[in-house]
């Protein structure tokens, strides 16, 4: 969809707009149904919203929040995954495939990206969101959003803003200082909606005290210091005042509801909120039904869904990140390998409003795997598949079972992993560790086996320390939706070369995150912690990690070399050789920081990134831009330059640097 700026049809919509009556406008701003918005009696085409973002899930009833069922769509990997390949070509992409979802069941507006910080790594929703990072959340977002309207569809950038958990989530507010808020949590959003998104959605939770729906304070920011001309809507049931909200600059509540359709209706008959701004919440809801309605003639599906399901396995093999590696892995085809772990047959997605409903069966791995040549086994075991009720269908062998059958195979791989309930929209997880059962499994089997691959299903950090030591190697699998199997079978055999980078901190314990200080005291969070959160938190007090933000490892090697950095027209232009120093073809990521040498700001901050592709033996010369105006800071009211020399980082990871060099701006 082009972008949703006003342009040469801006007095035929506003026309348009204006044949209606006050009363008819002010009906205007709220749906008509659970997912569509307002005819009028037939004065205006409606249009048809369903929930993403990491697959479509479109509810059969337009009146039914998707109790009655949702239609079957491809389930795409969750946000973490689709970040962690640092490739924007693959979040464009994923945009178009949603696209063609969309056109496939009439729907005109996908609710995804969502775009939150992760604060924490408790907070259920994680694994819907891209990073801890804002940079590399935004430009992640900015390029799914193109993807998703450059093929006539109109994106929704959420939760807007401070939206961290879901523990009181309709209650509790986020006690951020102003400086916070524009360096760290709506940094993201700010470079999101330089695509041009046609919607944002307010999130539920209070900011300093403020319903974000009713909050004008970050409403105005949104309009007036990022630009976005688009349509602000509530997130559902989040309006809990009608005239608050639309005074303070939202323009549409979903979904309808009878307590503030009387709201509505006593606005109407009173004429309590100015024509100016009715009109304006209704012209640009005319102006988005106007639009959808001229796309639709020129949505075409130019990818089946058979090349769609291979975009998300594409995506899926990328975002799989190598965590650790004795030399076991990849796997000989002719290996005998024994498979144990409930995650091994069904895990994909979290849970919640983006929990999509597979178009095709889940393969389970050791199908997968044995269907690539690779010669596997599978044993049920007790600790796994006795984790919830749901699972109980799966029990059949046990622990001493999988450790006799672990001492005759020459590898022996164990799936664990949060099952879906524990990732959720509506709550946070207790705890990063996995369950006691899987852990102790962990020991047990492991004390047995030859070799030990433990691959972990997560959208969101895992507690580690008190098994990885015993692993020989470690494979973060993440949600990777319904191709997830395949994916992880492929990197096992080395059929894919791993690439994926962590796009988050990996604590060795939740404990160790300084919001976990604030969190669930009460109804009041207080981001006490300003902007140190993630690798800027770790990174400069030199905090111990158990993997940190960018880390990932390869099958193959990467040199870095020549590093040569030009400051002129308002950017640095940031210039260096990369050489595969193996025998194999891979890729690597390349990280670019900046920091200054003021103790109150963040000692490095992502700036920059390149995913390279290389043969054997192969060097490339790499230049990443940044402008001069993204090492700035917010103090003082105002974004300000706060030194004059800056050292940039070339890293593998951000504690890994390979490169560096001191520049004067």
């Amino acid at each position: 969809m082009p972008s949703c700026r006003r342009g040469s049809r801006k007095v035929e919509m506003e026309d348009s707009s204006k044949e209606l009556t006050y009363q008819e406008k002010v009906r205007l701003l709220m749906a008509e149904t659970y997912w569509s918005s307002q005819t009028l009696n037939g004065k205006l085409a409606p249009f048809t919203v369903a929930d993403g973002p990491l697959g479509l899930r479109r509810a059969m009833e337009l009146s039914d929040g998707g109790g009655k069922g949702c239609y079957p769509s491809v389930a795409y990997p969750c946000a973490q995954t689709l970040s962690m390949t640092w490739d924007l070509s693959l979040a464009r992409e994923m945009g178009n495939c949603l696209a063609y979802d969309c056109i496939d069941l009439g729907v005109d507006i996908l609710l995804g990206p969502g775009i939150n910080i992760k604060r924490t790594p408790v907070a259920g929703r994680n694994f819907e969101y891209f990073s801890e990072d804002p940079y590399l959340s935004g430009v992640f977002a900015k390029a799914y959003v193109e993807g998703v309207q450059e093929k006539h569809v109109a994106a929704t950038v959420k939760h807007y803003c401070a939206n961290n958990l879901e523990y009181c989530r309709h209650y509790a507010s986020s006690e951020v200082s102003e400086e916070t808020l524009r360096e760290i949590y709506l940094k993201a959003f700010e470079i999101a909606v330089q695509a041009h998104p046609c919607m944002v959605m307010t999130s539920y939770n209070l900011v300093n005290g403020v319903r974000m729906s009713e909050n004008q304070h970050l409403i105005d920011i949104l309009r007036k210091d990022f630009g976005f001309e688009g349509v602000i809507v509530s997130d559902w049931e989040a309006c809990k005042d009608a005239a608050k909200s639309i005074t303070a600059g939202m323009t549409m509540i979903f979904p309808y509801n009878e307590e503030r359709g009387r709201e509505l209706d006593e606005i109407a008959r009173t004429h309590s909120i100015s024509e100016n701004l009715i009109d304006d919440a209704a012209q640009k809801i005319v102006r988005l039904s106007e639009r959808c309605q001229s796309e639709r003639a020129k949505r075409r599906t130019e990818k089946s869904v058979e090349e769609r399901i291979a975009v998300a396995e594409k995506i899926a093999e990328e975002g799989i990140v190598l965590l650790k590696n004795n030399g076991v892995l990849p796997l000989k085809k002719e290996a005998d390998v024994l498979m144990t772990g409930a995650p091994c047959k069904t895990y994909y997605a979290g849970e919640g409003s983006s929990k999509v409903v597979p178009n095709s069966v889940f393969e389970p791995l050791d199908a997968a795997y044995t269907a690539l040549g690779g010669k596997v086994r599978y044993c049920r075991s007790t600790y796994f598949e006795l984790m919830s009720p749901w699972m109980n269908r799966l029990c059949g062998s046990d622990i001493p079972v999988c450790c006799k059958m672990a001492e005759q195979a020459d590898v022996t791989i164990i799936c664990v992993g949060d099952e879906p309930g524990v990732e959720s929209e509506f709550y946070d997880r207790e705890k990063i560790t996995l369950s006691k059962a899987e852990e102790q499994a962990i020991l047990d089997i492991s004390a047995h086996a030859k070799k030990t691959v433990v691959i972990v299903y997560a959208g969101a950090p895992i507690d580690m320390t008190a098994w990885i030591n015993k692993a020989d190697a470690v494979v973060w699998g993440g949600f990777g939706g319904q191709c997830s199997a395949k994916a992880i079978a492929k990197v096992l055999l080395g059929d894919v070369n791993p690439s994926g980078r962590l796009t988050e901190t990996f604590p060795l314990h939740s404990s160790d995150i300084p919001a976990e200080q604030s969190y669930r005291d009460s109804f009041v969070i207080k981001y006490s912690e300003g902007a140190n959160i993630g690798y800027r938190y770790f990174d400069p007090y030199n905090k111990p990690v158990l993997f940190p933000f960018g880390y990932g490892l390869s099958y193959s090697e990467f040199a870095y070399s020549d590093l040569f950095i030009t400051v002129s027209g308002g950017e640095i232009l940031v210039s260096f050789s990369v050489e595969n120093i193996s025998r194999r073809d891979g890729k690597e990521v390349a990280q670019v920081y900046a920091g200054c040498a003021c103790k109150e700001y963040p000692s490095k901050e992502l700036k920059g990134f390149e995913k390279i592709s290389l043969c054997a033996s192969e060097k490339k010369r790499v230049t990443v831009r940044i402008g001069i105006d993204s090492l700035r800071h917010y103090t003082n009211g105002a974004w300000r330059h706060v030194s004059d020399e800056y050292t940039i980082y070339v890293c593998k990871s951000v504690s890994d640097v390979q490169l560096s060099s001191k520049i004067k701006i």
